[in-house]
């Protein structure tokens, strides 16, 4: 019975370390995708300057809750009118 406790005990926690893993790969993501936002609202605001759009850009916000205690994740989604031109 001790054996069959230790071999549980073992895949408990090669289980544990594969989902710590995981878990540091998908944080490592929302990073990247955080920093890729920040970058493309600069481009879009930089953008806007250079035509001449005197309209800010309005930002929408969501929040929802993940399957992991304490994380909510926002999304701002900016919705962007431009002018058109006549050809």
């Amino acid at each position: 019975m001790m054996n069959n406790d230790m071999n549980h005990q073992e895949a408990y926690r090669a289980a544990f370390a594969e989902a710590s893993e995981e878990l540091k790969q998908i944080f490592g993501k929302i990073e990247q995708l955080h920093l890729r936002r920040i970058r493309v609202e600069k481009a879009v605001e930089v953008l806007g300057r250079k035509i001449g759009s005197d309209q800010p850009v309005p930002v929408y916000k969501t929040q929802r809750k993940t399957h992991l205690p304490g994380l909510t994740v926002m999304t701002r989604l900016s919705v962007t009118v431009g002018k058109q031109t006549a050809k």
